[in-house]
């Protein structure tokens, strides 16, 4: 451990963090393709990332308690003071000026793409999702990138995962239960008590994305907002990556386009047949491999969940 530190250290030495650039958040669920975009973005040689940023391994927590009780540290986080709101602002806010590193930076250390001297923080977070705008607003100057994958095929990938669905969480939240249809509360009580694990994590995707879903399809979204659709960035890259550069003030590079073609250093939460469809450029397979997998009860069950939300994304 005493090795281990020393060494963190001395790399903390070495490294010129000062911020002069926008930084980048990217919002997103777990499995949700982040390190993919994160990945792309980091291509850029003025950025550094900071994954995970309230991630509760044992080196992260020494951070974020520097900031926070431990009673405070979730799994995700809905309802909270506003004095835990500007906690979290001020985290973000030291990490982006270099203050602090969070510990998954190191795990990027022997990444071709890491660089000692940076201007710009791209900034992989999942836990934070309801306080997006908020965020946003904060940090006026720099932009938000929100990204979202095809809740069915995002719930399936966390069934296999044997993960935990967030319903009770989400839909007893105050801020959702004030926009949330009289339809979406019946169903969400429905899909509760005898629904099956796919309806319950679709349900799950919707209270989690809600907040973001209601100001996207209300034309509401912080202007330094952007949406990013995981299906576009695999089956059309270059444009939406070119995209996603011009509104974020990222410099296009064509290394960007070659991190698709290589299985994702976080890919371990994927099986090994998806590694391998990555290598072979069958991004069908990354895209609708889902519709292969549900009978049409199930996507009848999907399109009434969405519709009983006023969900018009995916509604086709």
């Amino acid at each position: 451990m005493r090795i281990k530190n020393t060494l963190k250290s001395l790399l903390i030495i070495l490294h010129r963090h000062k911020k002069s650039e926008p930084d980048i958040y990217i919002f997103t669920l777990p499995r949700g393709g982040s390190t993919l975009l994160t990945e792309i973005l980091n291509t850029d040689p003025h950025s550094k990332t900071a994954s995970e940023s309230f991630s509760l391994n044992k080196d992260n927590r020494q951070v974020l308690r520097k900031y926070f009780d431990d009673e405070f540290l979730a799994e995700r986080y809905v309802d909270i003071t506003e004095d835990n709101l500007q906690k979290i602002i001020k985290y973000y806010g030291d990490l982006a000026e270099g203050k602090h590193w969070n510990s998954y930076y190191w795990s990027d250390f022997f990444s071709p793409n890491h660089r000692f001297n940076t201007t710009r923080t791209i900034f992989k977070t999942h836990k934070v999702t309801y306080y997006f705008d908020d965020l946003m607003h904060y940090f006026k100057s720099d932009y938000g990138l929100y990204l979202l994958r095809h809740p069915v095929s995002h719930a399936l990938s966390r069934i296999r995962k044997d993960w935990t669905s967030y319903i009770d969480l989400y839909a007893e939240s105050e801020k959702i239960r004030k926009m949330l249809p009289k339809e979406a509360k019946l169903k969400i009580e429905q899909v509760n008590k005898a629904g099956t694990d796919l309806e319950k994590f679709i349900v799950s995707w919707c209270l989690e994305n809600y907040v973001f879903i209601r100001c996207y399809q209300n034309e509401n979204l912080p202007s330094n907002v952007f949406p990013v659709f995981y299906e576009d960035l695999v089956v059309n890259p270059e444009k939406t990556i070119m995209d996603i550069c011009d509104k974020v003030k990222v410099k296009y590079n064509k290394r960007m386009l070659n991190i698709l073609d290589v299985p994702s250093s976080g890919i371990v939460h994927s099986t090994g047949e998806t590694g391998e469809q990555i290598i072979e450029g069958n991004t069908d397979y990354l895209v609708n491999r889902w519709s292969e997998e549900i009978d049409n009860n199930s996507m009848i069950q999907f399109k009434e969940i969405l519709d009983s939300f006023g969900i018009k994304l995916y509604s086709e």
